[in-house]
């Protein structure tokens, strides 16, 4: 049975002994004490008593942090090179040892975080293991459930009673109401103002503060409470509606007052209250249930750290909308992209608002007072989140050379794609200022005799030549491509002018520094310890069309489409929607994701052959055919039946009901639309890190967009089959 009504001083004896019990290695034990209750003392006397344990508070502090002073001190080596390796370390140990959370309710900069949920759930239980133990202290509606009882011991202590003067002032009440533990007097006085409707001066809650030490701290950030359990216990008391009131008024206040704590590095370095405001706004704006809008607004955003706005949003659901700032975050923070200081993270979030095209937003960041220290001059790239067709027309790049392209500064990139399921080398050639790709890929190692006097040097080199004769000259100095680990852009950056040249896997960037900055880190990526923070949407340019057949011609190029001869047109394919969209659009010819297409006859079969009827022994379909095969899919035929056009998968041989003749779409328009979402799906976790959390959210971003198109062809389970398995 689970501890139940221990006292205090009996604690520490209890864990001690759970402890030496050994054999609690990757293993957790929980403290659990009522909100209200400190249990510092007991969790201190625990580490005391237990030789080489390490005690750490996580009031304040994100999951992340916690991990980091954790692992610090225990004496892992955090250096870039061997961080990740801690897991190791855990487990190379001589012995047990011993790890000691409290305050673990209290994590997360502000008070309502869901930092306190991810630490109990899903850092700590990651941490324990090898040969180290943890113990953490908790409320009990942070106790995970399923916990082994032996291993929860409970607190009979009762919370510190306060005078009924403290619990009823006002002003007190109002304090517990602030998100960040601290609140300037200011803040302070808005907070009253709100909960009473009365104006608060400021002079009198300073005062009040100072003629009350033994609750109350007055420091230079602001008031905090000394006993942070009394503010917790104050809060229960405060009704719903007066709680959702008085946080859309203070996140209202400080929008407006936004001016007075603007600053170049952002709100946090423009006084106490800007810090109040960069910490807390976001949390205030859930709670006021105007997250959404405050989300929307650039100039306010920027000004957020990027924690803050995966705090905020994962507080909210556990699934985040992409196309947001906070899908950004949550997307970058995936990547191990997670600048340091505002004023980085800002340029980084114009970066991902103009890789959707949210002009605006990207426009509202450029002008919110933080002083970027970059920005994208152009981006033809797969930003972190984006599922699009668009996003992979500028491919992959192996390396970069400097040329000039009619007298014009340009980038040569040396290229792959995938031909009839190959890599296939190729050469492009991109104009510096606009962006445009002035050269078709060069597929042979010969420049194109009509563009030789097009394509020069930007300088003559040491032999004399003005213009490369051959491909492969121009990648011949070319350093070789940075860990791809370290760098979600690896090949080594090109400056050409006031720009630099950016690309990799997931496509091409020019970024513009500021005056003196130094970019040569950009897209640096150390994946955080805690690893994953929540699943996010994924991101696509905005007032985009609706996925369509048509993305086929730039998944394969028009070449690869073929329209069917109206004399291989079957006249027993009467559906006139289908004939049409064969004669004029037609198929496209593909291998892909154990699919295959063949418009003009491959794979022993012939153009449209035709299926009479059903097969015997296979579960039977409503459709009663002719059908009409185009391909092949997972083993078994692709046809369309004549007479409704709906387009099916003909399973191989009985007992494939799990990937039955379920149709695959009821039009072949919508399934030329979903093979295309498909292949987008394949093509885009194809450029993705081995073990990025995206390859497997592209899985249901991509079903999730075929049950769009066609709610009963997104559920054929050869779709999901493939994109699970593959």
């Amino acid at each position: 049975m689970a501890s139940v009504g221990i006292p205090a001083e009996g604690v520490p004896g209890r864990v001690g002994a759970w402890w030496r019990a050994g054999g609690r290695g990757g293993s957790a034990a929980y403290v659990v004490a009522p909100v209200g209750v400190d249990a510092g003392a007991v969790m201190q006397r625990v580490h005391e008593d237990v030789p080489g344990s390490v005690l750490v508070d996580a009031t304040g502090l994100t999951a992340e942090q916690v991990m980091q002073q954790a692992l610090a001190a225990l004496g892992v080596d955090l250096s870039a090179d061997e961080r990740d390796d801690w897991r190791f370390a855990l487990g190379s140990w001589p012995e047990e040892r011993l790890l000691l959370v409290v305050n673990a309710h209290r994590a997360g900069p502000t008070r309502r975080s869901h930092e306190a949920e991810r630490l109990v759930t899903s850092t700590l239980p990651r941490l324990a293991r090898g040969e180290l133990g943890v113990v953490v202290h908790v409320v009990p509606e942070l106790l995970p459930a399923h916990v082994y009882p032996r291993a929860v011991f409970r607190l009979s202590a009762a919370a510190v009673e306060h005078p009924p003067a403290v619990k009823e002032s006002v002003a007190v009440r109002a304090l517990t109401l602030a998100e960040p533990r601290f609140a300037p007097v200011p803040v302070w006085a808005r907070l009253v103002t709100a909960l009473t409707g009365e104006a608060a001066s400021e002079d009198e809650l300073a005062e009040f503060a100072r003629e009350r030490p033994e609750i109350l701290r007055l420091g230079p950030l602001g008031v905090s409470f000394v006993d942070e359990g009394l503010a917790e216990t104050l809060r229960q008391e405060v009704e719903s509606a007066e709680l959702s009131s008085v946080h859309e008024q203070l996140a209202g206040w400080l929008m407006r007052s936004a001016s007075d704590f603007r600053h170049p590095e952002g709100w946090a370095e423009g006084g106490a209250v800007g810090l109040y405001a960069a910490t807390g706004l976001a949390m205030h704006a859930v709670q006021a249930g105007t997250f959404d809008e405050v989300l929307r607004d650039g100039r306010v955003i920027a000004n957020l750290p990027q924690t803050a706005l995966m705090d905020a949003a994962r507080s909210i659901s556990f699934i985040i909308s992409g196309n947001t700032a906070a899908a950004d975050a949550i997307h970058l923070w995936g990547w191990g992209v997670t600048p340091r200081h505002q004023a980085e993270w800002a340029s980084w979030l114009h970066l991902m608002a103009l890789s959707r095209d949210d002009l605006e937003f990207a426009s509202a960041v450029a002008t919110s007072g933080v002083t970027l220290p970059w920005q994208v001059k152009w981006a033809h790239w797969r930003p972190p989140g984006g599922y699009h067709v668009r996003y992979l027309r500028a491919g992959r790049f192996a390396a970069l050379a400097e040329v000039r392209w009619q007298g014009r500064p340009a980038i040569a990139g040396l290229q792959q794609r995938t031909v009839d399921g190959a890599q296939q080398p190729f050469v492009s050639i991109w104009d510096v200022e606009t962006g445009e790709r002035v050269a078709h890929p060069w597929e042979h190692d010969e420049i194109p005799a009509e563009h030789r006097a097009d394509l020069t040097w930007p300088a003559s080199p040491g032999s004399g030549s003005v213009a490369p004769s051959r491909v492969q000259e121009l990648f011949a100095s070319s350093s070789p491509r940075r860990n791809k680990r370290a760098f979600m852009l690896p090949c080594e950056p090109l400056a050409v002018g006031e720009v630099v040249v950016f690309a990799g896997d997931l496509g091409l960037i020019v970024i513009k520094p500021a005056d003196g900055v130094n970019i040569s880190d950009f897209g640096a990526s150390q994946q955080p310890l805690s690893w994953d923070y929540a699943d996010a949407g994924p991101c696509s340019p905005i007032d985009s069309p609706a996925p369509s057949h048509e993305d086929l011609i730039a998944l394969f190029g028009e070449d690869a489409l073929y329209p069917i001869e109206v004399e291989d047109l079957p006249d027993r394919l009467t559906h006139a929607a289908t004939r049409e969209l064969l004669l004029d659009f037609g198929l496209p010819y593909m291998m892909e994701g154990a699919m295959g297409l063949f418009p003009f006859g491959s794979w022993g079969i012939g153009i449209l052959d035709e299926l009479p009827s059903w097969p015997g022994g296979i579960e039977p379909v409503p459709e009663s055919g002719p059908f009409f095969q185009i391909g092949k899919w997972m083993g078994g035929k692709l046809v369309i039946d004549g007479p409704t056009g709906h387009v099916l998968r003909v399973p191989a041989e009985p007992g494939q009901d799990r990937l039955a003749g379920l149709p695959s779409a009821h039009s072949l328009v919508d399934f030329l639309t979903m093979v295309a979402l498909y292949v987008i799906g394949l093509r885009t976790r194809s450029i993705l890190p081995p073990a990025s959390s995206e390859r497997e959210q592209i899985t249901y971003w991509v079903l999730r967009a075929l049950v769009e198109v066609d709610e009963t062809g997104g559920d054929q389970p050869a779709w999901s089959y493939v994109l699970h398995n593959d």
